[in-house]
């Protein structure tokens, strides 16, 4: 319960400046000192997104929980999915130098390539919809998954492993009580790099790839009619939502792995 306090109390500090900000921009756009059309206030945006949780679709789903669910269903097949096969490869790159010497030449160029470019391709592949939206998702976060965690495996001293090896520990326990361990403050912080591009990429192949539902896709279709109140709720929308993700979950998972283990890196 303190630590929970703590996050909300660490939280409430980062969101000040912000909610001043928000006060300005209100003042200035209630004043016309700024075209009302271009930038609505932010009460009028949020006030948008509730108009839009409450609207139904014709079967009784909220529009905007709607969207939601979707770019959240796409997320989390495409990040999932990076997570466990980037997790596992970055791991044997660590452990093994040949796995090593194949991969990181390609994970290296590969990490700075921006997961957006791929869409294009992707959509010739396997046209407009949730497979592409997904495919590139899991692009977005599986390289520097992986840089991370091979990076976090590789550092681990020799010393450590000859000194579990001395006492008796097989390469199971070593992995398990050793590597494995050392690696998590890295691994962790490759998931956090990972799910981030992921959630950025998703929401922008949303606006040029997806068919019907998504958060990218209701703000890029908001554009066509001048809708500029449901462009800027959802921009707060999107913004909120990661940042409930990284300073909640995240940092839940942290408290109980990393930073209890007294592993906790800082970048």
């Amino acid at each position: 319960m303190p630590s929970l306090t703590k996050r909300l109390g660490d939280s409430a500090s980062l969101l000040a400046p912000l909610f001043f900000a928000f006060l300005v921009w209100e003042a200035m756009s209630r004043l016309k000192l700024i075209n009302p059309i271009l930038l609505p206030p932010p009460s009028k945006a949020l006030m948008c997104m509730y108009r839009l949780l409450i609207a139904r679709t014709p079967d009784g789903h909220s529009i905007l929980l709607m969207h939601i669910y979707h770019s959240f269903y796409r997320l989390l097949y495409g990040f999932f999915a990076a997570a466990v096969i980037g997790v596992a490869l970055g791991l044997a790159m660590g452990m093994n130098k040949y796995v090593y010497g194949y991969f990181n030449p390609i994970i290296s160029v590969m990490v700075p390539v921006p997961g957006i470019t791929w869409a294009p391709i992707l959509i010739l592949w396997l046209g407009f919809g949730d497979p592409t939206i997904i495919a590139v998702a899991f692009i977005a976060a599986f390289f520097p998954i992986v840089y991370n965690t091979a990076a976090g495996a590789r550092s681990i001293s020799k010393e450590l492993i000859w000194a579990a090896q001395t006492m008796g520990a097989n390469r199971r326990t070593i992995f398990f009580r050793v590597l494995l361990p050392w690696s998590a403050a890295y691994i962790l912080t490759g998931l956090k790099l990972g799910l981030a591009r992921s959630w950025r990429t998703l929401i922008a192949v949303e606006m040029i790839a997806a068919t019907l539902w998504g958060l990218g896709y209701m703000i890029f279709d908001a554009r066509e009619f001048l809708l500029t109140d449901v462009i800027y709720g959802g921009i707060i929308l999107l913004a909120v939502i990661f940042f409930m993700i990284e300073n909640v979950v995240i940092r839940a998972i942290e408290e109980k792995t990393i930073e209890k283990w007294g592993m906790k890196i800082e970048i």
